[in-house]
């Protein structure tokens, strides 16, 4: 047994403390103020957004994927169910907006014959 302080008092004459299962698994959990431990995490290279979903990854792992061409990130992780999660995150600057086309900036074809005739006019008129 453990009591408030952290201290472990057996529950039984003669138990040792490695026989206590409380007293193991407060042995094995952290304390307050210690840091767990880091995760680490591999960066892996690829050409395309088909290679992260081809690449393997282990169980409970987590893999970070970055384009060749600095395109994309990508962060593909397995939950120990095997469940696989991948958040895409683009690097592509957006794409230009679409101008808008308006039917009035251009000529029509019944237009084209009576603007020929307007130029070759002001033409003749420009030559006299």
């Amino acid at each position: 047994m453990i009591d408030q302080y952290g201290g472990w008092i057996p529950d039984y004459p003669g138990q040792q403390p490695y026989q206590d299962p409380a007293y193991m698994r407060a042995r094995n959990m952290p304390q307050q103020g210690q840091q767990q431990a880091s995760r680490m995490v591999e960066a892996v290279q690829v050409q395309n957004e088909k290679a992260v979903l081809d690449f393997p990854v282990g169980a409970g792992a987590t893999k970070i994927f970055m384009a060749a061409d600095d395109s994309f990130l990508a962060v593909k992780s397995v939950t120990v169910a095997g469940q696989v999660i991948i958040d895409m995150y683009d690097k592509r600057p957006p794409a230009p907006p679409v101008p808008e086309i308006n039917p009035s900036d251009y000529v029509r074809r019944d237009e084209i014959g009576q603007l020929i005739e307007e130029t070759i006019k002001k033409y003749k008129e420009a030559q006299q």
